[in-house]
């Protein structure tokens, strides 16, 4: 297809390099290159936006009946418990960091002292890491108050929590977000931002959605919230 040089005004065909007429140098339409998995990935991290009160304040409200919990039992037990798992990774730590020292000194062989000591060491970053992580879930079990759901910011889970009645249930999301269409389709999460409980959409942060937390409170509390299992990364009703 012809056009005309933006330089000369002469017709040129759309595919020469440079006009003919005056050498003008015609730009070249960029050939767009379809993204691998990664680059899309990374596309979609910086597309993400941070979430603002008044983004928050024109989202729509999220249907109590697309929300279930997952009954993780008494708040009492679930801390005595913590406190233990914590109190035995220390403990496990601190017993494969004296099996790495003694492994240094105590055995003659040099590559299995060496195996045995980066076996040793390994256990013991684990150990710690895991005791890490109960340290911080019985601290955040302690600090569960009534009728009021806490976001974890740690740990390997990071679920939404609730107490009522003595009982700590974890928010379950089966669902995913109604407005993605693309052919990617984002899972949903809790936060809580600015104070507010919000549903999130993983892929677009600007999909959100308001919990009326009293309202779920109450209707947890009347048993009008499902109640679900999970297995095997599958929920299911009990």
């Amino acid at each position: 297809m012809d056009i005309k040089c933006k330089n000369c005004g002469q017709m040129i065909d759309e595919n020469d390099k440079y006009c003919k007429y005056c050498g003008y140098l015609i730009p070249q339409k960029e050939v767009e290159v379809p993204l691998s998995k990664i680059a899309l990935k990374d596309k979609i991290q910086e597309c993400k936006a941070t979430i603002s009160e008044e983004d928050i304040d024109t989202s729509k409200w999220w249907d109590l009946n697309d929300l279930a919990v997952k009954m993780s039992g008494n708040k009492q037990s679930l801390y005595t418990k913590s406190v233990m798992y914590t109190i035995l990774c220390i403990l496990l730590g601190v017993g494969f960091l004296i099996g790495a020292f003694l492994s240094k000194f105590y055995i003659a062989n040099n590559l299995v002292a060496f195996i045995c000591l980066f076996t040793f060491m390994l256990a013991m970053i684990v150990c710690f890491g895991f005791g890490l992580e109960r340290y911080y879930n019985t601290k955040g079990l302690k600090d569960l108050k009534e009728n009021e759901v806490v976001v974890k910011k740690y740990g390997f889970k990071k679920p939404a929590e609730i107490l009522i009645d003595g009982n700590v249930f974890e928010l379950i999301i089966d669902k995913q977000c109604p407005i993605c269409e693309d052919e990617i389709i984002g899972d949903l999460h809790i936060e809580r931002i600015e104070k507010k409980l919000v549903v999130v959409c993983n892929i677009n942060r600007k999909h959100i959605y308001q919990i009326d937390e009293k309202a779920f409170a109450e209707a947890l509390r009347e048993s009008k919230i499902k109640i679900v299992k999970v297995k095997k990364n599958k929920v299911g009703q009990d």
